[in-house]
């Protein structure tokens, strides 16, 4: 009876308890191949183990299950060691593959949790305008933040200097990115400069890649539409 999972009610712990309750989920998820080797490479790759390439794309059709697979990790990375308790929970990994932490840090980011032109407005005061303003406040809140707030405040994308020591600071982290390209379409409203948020935003992401992979225990993860007519 529910149309589709929502990434940000979940990471928000609103919505239908089938999604953001741990135990249901797993109760009611088909672990599909897929499913199983995508939650392992994370696992492994948050554990510290040499892993393939921690930027990791997922390009379904509509339905296909892009959003399903990012609740199905953020689940899995937001209990961490307790995942073994929760029902359910350890048969998504099998039986070689554990979590050795306690907890990691997840970003979450979708084309609704920052709009683009008036930005979100924290619990803490802050308004948040941009993608990098969200993963460094959803990293390490307001102190990570004051780090990019300039570039933020500007929709200007931050250097790698400038992201890398947030990245490193906050192992191990997971960082999600559902539906880039609709924000994106949105963004290239808005005028930066010479250009727009959306050339900024592609800058930033260029960036972020180079980054994630260069720092240990840090795995981004970004939908993407299957086809040019999506």
């Amino acid at each position: 009876s529910v149309f589709a999972a929502n990434l940000s009610e979940v990471a928000l712990e609103s919505g239908p308890d089938v999604y953001t309750n741990p135990s249901l989920f797993f109760a009611k998820t088909f672990v599909t191949d897929g499913l199983r080797d995508i939650s392992k490479r994370v696992v492994r790759a948050l554990n510290g183990e040499e892993s393939e390439n921690r930027v990791i794309s997922l390009q379904t059709g509509f339905g296909g299950g892009k959003t399903h697979t990012l609740i199905s990790l953020y689940h899995i990375v937001r209990s961490g060691r307790r995942l073994a308790a929760i029902a359910n929970g350890s048969e998504i990994l099998g039986t070689d593959v554990a979590p050795n932490f306690d907890s990691a840090k997840v970003v979450v980011f979708t084309n609704n949790t920052t709009d683009v032109s008036q930005g979100r407005d924290t619990l803490d005061g802050l308004k948040i305008k941009t993608l990098w303003g969200e993963i460094a406040y959803q990293l390490g809140g307001e102190d990570a933040y004051e780090m990019i707030r300039q570039n933020d405040e500007d929709r200007i994308a931050p250097s790698a200097s400038l992201i890398k020591p947030i990245l490193e600071a906050c192992q191990p982290s997971l960082i999600l990115i559902d539906e880039l390209a609709d924000y994106c379409v949105k963004a290239s409203g808005i005028s930066v400069g010479g250009g727009t948020l959306f050339n900024q935003t592609n800058s930033f992401i260029q960036t972020l890649t180079e980054v994630v992979a260069s720092v240990p225990k840090t795995v981004l993860i970004v939908t993407l539409p299957a086809s040019a007519t999506e």
